[in-house]
């Protein structure tokens, strides 16, 4: 078999014309660490952001945490009740948030952030009464 190098060439420079986007594509940005908070009664505050996160402070450290499926009344909620994830007995990502009128959250990620929550993400005033 002989080769034909007059052919071969066109089709080289063809090849090197388009790059490999697939292949050239940027590394995703690593995923954030997940993070435990060891005990429920560390929690000192915590703020909603609409109905599909969460912002707890441990201290002066603030978490952010997002559900599996909107938690529908957490906007309104004015306090919060959790429950550990089982055996450990800490909140992590398998932990529930307990909302009144509304039950179990489900946290399905909980990260720690720098600083202090978004402006967006508040608290509801206490009822009067």
């Amino acid at each position: 078999m002989t080769h034909r190098p007059a052919l071969l060439a066109p089709l080289a420079l063809l090849a090197t014309a388009f790059p490999a986007t697939a292949q050239e594509a940027a590394p995703a940005p690593p995923a954030a660490k997940e993070a435990r908070i060891p005990f429920p009664s560390m929690i000192r505050d915590f703020r909603a952001d609409g109905r599909d996160a969460i912002y707890l402070r441990a201290g002066r450290q603030w978490y952010r945490g997002t559900f599996f499926a909107p938690c529908i009344e957490l906007p309104w909620a004015w306090q919060i009740a959790f429950k550990p994830s089982g055996g450990i007995g800490g909140i992590d990502r398998f932990a529930s948030i307990i909302v009144p009128r509304e039950g179990e959250c489900r946290l399905a990620s909980l990260v720690k952030i720098d600083g202090k929550p978004p402006e967006r993400a508040k608290k509801p005033a206490k009822p009067m009464g």
